[in-house]
């Protein structure tokens, strides 16, 4: 039974961090670069971790994003 209280955790975190990125990415989708192409995309995703939950621990993969956005006062990506 714990073990399928994990998985269903698992699951769960592992659905919200997908919706954040997707939404995070929708909100920038018209950032581009000189030559059109979208400045903040999606590239995989994170080495697993263990996450500590009150199920327990769990292994989860975040979705990895590659922003490259200048900040406009230090020159920085």
């Amino acid at each position: 039974m714990d073990e399928i209280v994990r998985e269903g955790a698992r699951r769960m975190l592992a659905a919200a961090l997908e919706a954040e990125v997707n939404q995070y990415i929708a909100e920038l989708t018209d950032n581009r670069d000189e030559s059109g192409r979208r400045l903040v995309v999606r590239n995989g995703h994170h080495h697993e971790r263990t996450v500590a939950t009150a199920a327990g621990p769990i292994p989860v993969k975040a979705p990895r994003v590659n922003d490259k956005r200048v900040d406009a006062v230090t020159g920085e990506r």
